[in-house]
């Protein structure tokens, strides 16, 4: 009976074990149940891009061709680098020491910006100084060769990272320093373009840490490829925008042509765009932004949502087109916007014309008109004529921004086709109608703009040096442009006529560079030598610009939001949340779309955030208040945001009792 009693009990044990083991659920079934309770969500709410930083490289090199203003400079760390550089070149290695030692050359230092998602291959301007304590007293007409950038580490001895950029050209001196005569205007410059990136900086979007699945992130890169594709060169057909990668953490993305130059509204749009929604409530979705689109407070955040769509959705690209008739401006400029990255055909010439209105009248809106007019709608006849009307604006800001758009779209366009000038500069010799003005670089790359060539001349009794071993001068009749080579004696001289397209011939035929160019054209004004020659044979002042596009110095291109911004609020929104334990919603639902683009100055960012205003000030651009809201008008905004969850709650528990 003991017995009998026993293996009962057993077996009751084991039966009652067997039944308490929790069968397990088939993986594939969580991930898809993980993707349907993200229903309504944004990429944006799953993830946070980055690597959006700038990041700074660094170099130490020889400036060569100084004509006895360099120095024979004491031993640094910098002079040490130098050495290391110049004797891993066997034909340089025996006499490294002695090109350190010359008066012809100068250790310099050269610093530049590289931004986020730049791809190798592209250039940047590569600032210029000598070395501190340096005894070298200039570095006018100094080039540089094959001098390699690097990020630097500080530790307790200067470290290099990876090289990514290396730098060739000629230095070119900053005029307005030269014109104030500033003590540090001839120890300093600038190689305009001189850089080549080397390798990519590609950004991505990382998971959110509770978000990260594969499944999730193939439904990311699923749904950003869906609205977004590029074309590679070598490749034939359309590549892929993202790409999962790193298991479940991170989307790789690569920048369509059209928004390379404005990473901030491809992340903004990226980021916009629907995770997963049914038809029915993409629908729903669209209606909502078409009346938010025409509410001059809302339309750009509509705009933004809209472009994210994309173009396939014939009612975004309705509601895009109704935004365009709109009376209000504000409106009818952030439809335009869209429209142009829509690229539709049918609407090419109405776009157009809008955003050319714009940038005939509209200085704020100027610099984001004309920039979407030279990177978007490229096929477009009508948007190549639009541009090539600009080019005799009343603005020679428009005018210059039109020529720039023009050479973005297409450099052998038949209306501003140049030439390049003993391979140093680019440049273009136009007749295109409206007063002259002339124009240089400082930024991006070499170039001489000429408008109405015909029309601009020298004036008066001239003496130039552009200099100290080139000189411009008047002799009678004539322009004299004479370069003396004292080093083996034989001297180089021109004789021109008294147009200005003449002498900046004259110039490079007899071995001038870019920056003897510029320091020619800018003496040249500020003496009042700067003529344009009217039909009737009046002579006036010829106006002249240094980097004169649009949003370059006093504008800046508007931002929709900082993308640093969107991570942070949604941080800030997912810690509301959490605290009062209630069901996450959609930001675009839980948020008023209106403080989205408040005007208070942004909080400060961390040492290791990316700021747009530093990053700005980097490139020379004159920083102002941010475009994003602040961090207590957020915190007020949540408060509200849950108090009227709070409330609606209350409702429904009332109506259910």
């Amino acid at each position: 009976m003991k017995r009998f009693l026993t293996l009962t009990l057993a077996l009751a044990a084991l039966v009652a074990l067997g039944c308490s083991r929790k069968v397990p659920e088939d993986p594939f079934k969580e991930e898809q149940q993980r993707i349907l309770n993200n229903r309504g969500r944004l990429v944006q709410d799953l993830a946070r891009p980055e690597n959006l930083h700038a990041a700074k490289i660094e170099g130490a090199t020889l400036v060569r061709g100084l004509a006895g203003t360099g120095a024979d400079e004491p031993p640094s760390t910098y002079q040490q680098l130098v050495l290391q550089d110049l004797q891993r070149d066997v034909d340089q290695k025996r006499t490294a020491k002695s090109q350190i030692a010359s008066l012809d050359t100068a250790i310099v230092l050269l610093e530049t910006i590289v931004p986020p998602g730049a791809r190798a291959g592209d250039r940047l301007d590569v600032s210029l100084t000598l070395q501190p304590g340096s005894e070298a007293s200039s570095v006018q007409g100094g080039h540089v060769r094959g001098a390699e950038l690097y990020q630097y580490m500080a530790a307790d001895v200067i470290r290099r990272g990876y090289k990514l950029g290396v730098v060739d050209g000629y230095v070119t001196l900053d005029p307005d320093l030269v014109a104030n005569k500033s003590p540090v205007a001839y120890k300093k410059g600038k190689i305009v373009g001189g850089a080549v990136v080397s390798r990519s900086r590609p950004i991505w979007l990382e998971l959110k840490e509770n978000e990260r699945s594969a499944g999730i992130a193939k439904r990311v890169q699923d749904v950003i490829n869906k609205r977004f594709s590029y074309t590679k060169s070598g490749y034939v057909g359309k590549k892929q925008v993202a790409e999962a990668k790193s298991g479940a953490t991170r989307i790789n993305l690569e920048v369509p042509e059209e928004y390379r130059d404005n990473i901030v509204r491809y992340v903004n749009v990226v980021c916009a765009i629907s995770f997963f929604e049914t038809n029915d409530e993409l629908n729903e979705r669209i209606d909502r932004l078409a009346v938010q689109l025409l509410n001059e407070e809302t339309s750009e955040f509509a705009s933004i949502q809209l472009e994210a769509i994309g173009p396939s959705n014939e009612k975004a690209v309705d509601a895009i087109r109704k935004g365009m008739t709109s009376p209000n401006a504000a409106v009818r400029f952030n439809s335009a916007i869209t429209s142009a990255y829509f690229n539709i055909r049918a609407d090419r010439q109405l776009t157009a014309r809008i955003l050319a209105e714009f940038a005939v009248n509209d200085s704020e809106r100027r610099p984001a008109a004309l920039a979407t007019l030279g990177v978007c709608m490229k096929t477009s006849f009508d948007v190549d004529a639009e541009l090539r009307k600009l080019l005799a604006a009343p603005e020679n800001e428009t005018r210059y921004g039109a020529f720039r758009a023009l050479w973005t779209r297409n450099p052998s366009d038949y209306m501003i086709q140049g030439e390049n000038l003993a391979n140093q500069f680019a440049y273009h010799s136009l007749n295109c109608g409206g007063t002259p003005f002339a124009h240089v670089a400082m930024s991006d790359r070499p170039e001489v703009v000429l408008f109405n060539a015909d029309q601009i001349f020298l004036q008066g009794e001239i003496y130039i040096e552009a200099n100290p071993r080139l000189t411009i001068r008047t002799d009678g009749d004539e322009i004299v442009v004479k370069k003396y080579e004292t080093s083996d004696g034989v001297n180089e001289q021109r004789r021109v006529g008294f147009k200005v397209d003449e002498t900046i011939r004259a110039i490079v035929e007899v071995g001038g560079s870019y920056s003897d160019v510029v320091s020619f054209l800018t003496q040249a004004k500020s003496g009042d030598h700067l003529k344009s020659i009217g039909a009737d044979g009046t002579a006036t002042a010829c106006a002249f610009g240094i980097d004169a596009l649009p949003g370059a110095k006093n504008t800046r291109f508007k931002r929709v939001r900082d993308v640093e911004e969107i991570a942070r609020r949604e941080e800030a929104r997912q810690a509301a949340e959490r605290a009062s334990k209630k069901e996450k919603k959609s930001v675009w639902s839980r948020m008023n779309p209106t403080t989205w683009f408040g005007n208070d100055e942004a909080q400060p960012a961390s040492d290791d955030d990316f700021n747009f205003d530093e990053f700005e000030a980097a490139n020379g651009e004159e920083t102002g208040s941010g475009d994003t809201p602040s961090s207590q008008e957020f915190d007020a905004e949540t408060e509200n945001a849950d108090a009227a969850l709070k409330n609606d709650e209350f409702a429904v528990d009332e109506a259910e009792k």
